[in-house]
């Protein structure tokens, strides 16, 4: 085990690890903070290395926790966990080995030059291998689970969950992993809807469709009570459910008034990837580009286009009341929302289909072109998207969709515009912090909004 970490073949982080051998991931729950930790293991001789080996990993801000939502319960912290990642599966067993013994009793004695470890296993409270509750300790899925066994009574008998496995260098080895894990879903009575491989962001994900029975055993018996999250292949399972959006509420701008245009030429500068637009609208007419390869529009009625319709207004005119001049340049329009199934009005992310794999096919098209066509838009710089993931909460890894932008915008550069906060809920600002940022933000937490901020929110890290 020594020589394991004194060859550097051992690292250990607050984030998750993305592309290994799950085999080789070791997972230590602090009893404290990372603070704590690291100020425990500096103090004893010959573990400083552990030190090292976190670098500059902190804690997650004193102010965020997850509430518990249901009435009569407390909130709780973040539980705080460090990942440690090693080479040597022999010194994997033997770091258990030890933690195991000196659980059983703390007082033995370990062998000669192990007993420094006794010190740093005082401030765990567990040491062990990846596991079920690791595959969906932030993916928020027991808490959507626990509001769709409500739904029950309204006939819901399936629920779509995103599969993600864990990313493999080698083609042999992803198509074993996935070919067992679509294994495991079939036989428990479900199906493979969708499956998607990303390697440039280390992306390897199945979405599925599973029995509700899953869910009642999961919310009965624990994370580990399904196959699925007991599955080594497994990385993470998160609840798959598509961004809906609503019709507009604010009235229209009854003083402003635009003529219609002739035909707008030249090489778009701006897409947008959203709802389709009602392209003959006044605001609109001649103005558009759009490429619709999934043929999106023929069951598109244009009493439901209101997001697209309103983002390339929005685009292209800015605020209706500045009378400023519009885009003099077509704007390139590529839908990926469709009408809701089950509600008039509304709109929502392509169903069936995984989003960063969506997304990803979108911008390729623009940028590259899809099969034997060119590039539909090469001349695109910046890249409208006004959608998200309202079950997706950001702590410490970065979602798919954001380790997706971050590439696309690096390699073909492209800026992404995207929206945030796509939370629904309320949450009350009190009076005197209502000119905060900063206030405003701590209160929208203590009410319950801890993750609305962040929710469909994606990091850029173009300059």
């Amino acid at each position: 085990m020594a020589a394991a970490f004194e060859s550097e073949r051992a690292r250990l982080s607050a984030d998750t690890p993305e592309e290994i051998d799950p085999a080789l991931v070791v997972v230590f729950d602090l009893a404290g903070s990372v603070k704590d930790f690291r100020n425990a293991i500096n103090r004893i001789d010959g573990l400083e290395f552990l030190s090292e080996l976190l670098g500059d990993q902190s804690d997650p801000d004193d102010d965020f926790h997850m509430r518990e939502r249901e009435a009569g319960r407390t909130d709780k912290r973040v539980t705080h966990s460090l990942y440690l990642v090693m080479s040597n599966t022999k010194a994997i067993d033997e770091l258990l080995r030890l933690f195991a013994q000196w659980q059983a009793d703390p007082s033995a004695s370990f062998e000669h030059g192990l007993g420094k470890f006794k010190t740093a296993f005082q401030q765990l409270t567990a040491i062990r291998r990846w596991g079920a509750e690791d595959r969906i300790r932030e993916t928020g899925l027991r808490e959507r689970w626990e509001e769709t066994l409500s739904m029950v009574g309204q006939s819901v008998s399936t629920v779509l969950v995103e599969v993600e496995l864990w990313h493999r260098r080698d083609a042999a080895q992803r198509a074993a992993a996935e070919a067992h894990v679509e294994e495991v879903i079939t036989s428990s009575a479900g199906r493979v809807l969708d499956r998607s491989q990303i390697g440039e962001i280390e992306y390897h994900a199945l979405l599925a469709e599973l029995p509700i029975q899953q869910v009642q055993s999961v919310l009965t018996n624990g994370a580990s009570a399904i196959r699925l999250l007991t599955t080594d292949d497994v990385m993470f399972v998160s609840p798959f459910t598509p961004m809906s959006v609503a019709p507009g509420t604010l009235e229209p701008v009854a003083q402003t008034q635009l003529a219609r245009s002739d035909r707008i030429e030249g090489k778009p500068r701006i897409a947008l990837l959203d709802g389709l637009p009602f392209t003959n609208h006044d605001a609109l007419q001649g103005r558009l580009s759009i490429d619709d390869p999934d043929e999106i529009g023929e069951n598109y009625p244009v009493a439901a286009r209101h997001h697209g319709t309103a983002m390339a207004s929005l685009i292209i005119h800015g605020d209706l009341t500045d009378g400023g001049p519009p885009l003099d340049r077509p704007l390139y329009v590529r839908p990926i929302l469709q009408p809701h199934e089950f509600m008039p009005g509304h709109e929502q992310v392509v169903p069936n289909r995984l989003l960063t794999d969506v997304l990803h096919r979108a911008i390729r098209r623009i940028v590259k072109g899809e099969g034997n066509q060119p590039a539909a838009a090469p001349s695109v710089r910046v890249v409208n998207l006004s959608i998200g993931a309202q079950t997706r909460a950001l702590t410490r890894r970065m979602s798919p969709v954001g380790r997706l932008l971050d590439w696309l915008a690096h390699s073909y550069n492209l800026l992404f515009v995207v929206s945030a906060g796509n939370h629904t809920d309320e949450f009350t600002i009190p009076a005197d912090a209502a000119h905060d940022i900063e206030a405003a933000r701590l209160a929208a937490m203590r009410d319950g909004f801890e993750t609305a901020l962040l929710r469909g929110s994606f990091r850029l890290a173009t300059p």
